[in-house]
């Protein structure tokens, strides 16, 4: 074909296909949470490792007692979308959506007993990680019946994600924890995403819908402050606690990589958002 007739050729096509894109060219307000199956396995290790070094502790020095307590590990998290999505034919439609998604260990999650010198004490390591994702979607529609679609969806986009711990201790009796350290620190990555689903329309202008999701989110780097205002960057290492006999896995802001004889397998923390989710959403027409 002649390369001055292309252009023409494809305004052309466009122009056919005009009609059909049109008619099926609506706008809808998407509503979903759920349940977000995560693994973020270095914080879950930080965290039952520090749970050990005082089991240590207590089995070392005479005046400590180990009375009770088991930590628990981030698994499950909540996950909420507003999207806007634009459909331009019956089968076809692309989205862009904002989103907010966390999971947390609050502090009766990583409750620890100990007695000290014939004084009970209560320590607690409550952790928090939360992201904030905005995807652009394309959606492969299949009618059917009336009223219902099953649905494809496949997306990229942003994530921003924050990572919290505190460490805390308190007597038995009192009610509020004298928080010893905390640390906030924040990264940004790419994020992709691949779903299934099926949309029930109750009217032409409401309905609901059911999906799966799969995300994948891995992210480091993470920067930010300590309680004291000191900055630096957030690390997983294992540290030589020598008077225990004992390595802990920990995780918690830097200015430098550690180093030294003490210490090993020293990396840039790495916070795992990737996992499942399901949701249960509203579909509003405009």
């Amino acid at each position: 074909m002649n390369k001055n007739r292309l252009p023409a050729a494809f305004l052309s096509l466009a122009l056919l296909a005009l009609p059909s894109f049109s008619h099926g060219l609506d706008l809808y307000l998407r509503f979903a949470s759920g349940l977000q199956r995560i693994n973020p396995t270095e914080i879950n290790t930080a965290v039952v490792s520090w749970a050990d070094e005082w089991k240590y502790r207590a089995d070392f020095y005479p005046n400590l007692r180990y009375e009770s307590g088991q930590v628990s590990s981030l698994r499950l998290g909540v996950a909420f979308e507003a999207e806007l999505v634009l459909s331009l034919s019956s089968h076809l439609a692309v989205g862009l959506s904002g989103g907010y998604a966390y999971a947390d260990l609050k502090e009766e999650a990583t409750l620890l007993s100990i007695t000290w010198d014939d004084v009970l004490y209560i320590h607690a390591r409550p952790t928090k990680i939360s992201a904030y994702p905005i995807v652009l979607s394309g959606y492969i529609f299949f009618p059917i019946g009336s009223r219902f679609k099953f649905y494809l969806r496949g997306g990229a986009g942003t994530l921003q994600a924050r990572y919290s711990a505190r460490e805390g201790l308190k007597k038995a009796e009192e009610t509020r924890f004298f928080y010893t350290a905390s640390e906030t620190a924040k990264a940004g990555r790419p994020a992709f995403l691949g779903g299934l689903g099926f949309n029930f329309n109750l009217d032409p202008a409401f309905g609901f819908f059911l999906e799966a999701t799969a995300i994948s989110a891995r992210l480091d780097g993470f920067s930010g402050e300590n309680a004291l205002g000191e900055t630096g960057t957030l690390y997983s290492y294992e540290e030589y606690i020598s008077d225990l006999d004992f390595w802990q896995a920990k995780m918690d802001l830097q200015p430098e990589a550690p180093s030294g004889a003490n210490f090993r397998n020293v990396r840039k923390a790495t916070v795992d958002f990737s996992g499942f989710s399901i949701r249960l959403g509203l579909l509003l027409k405009f």
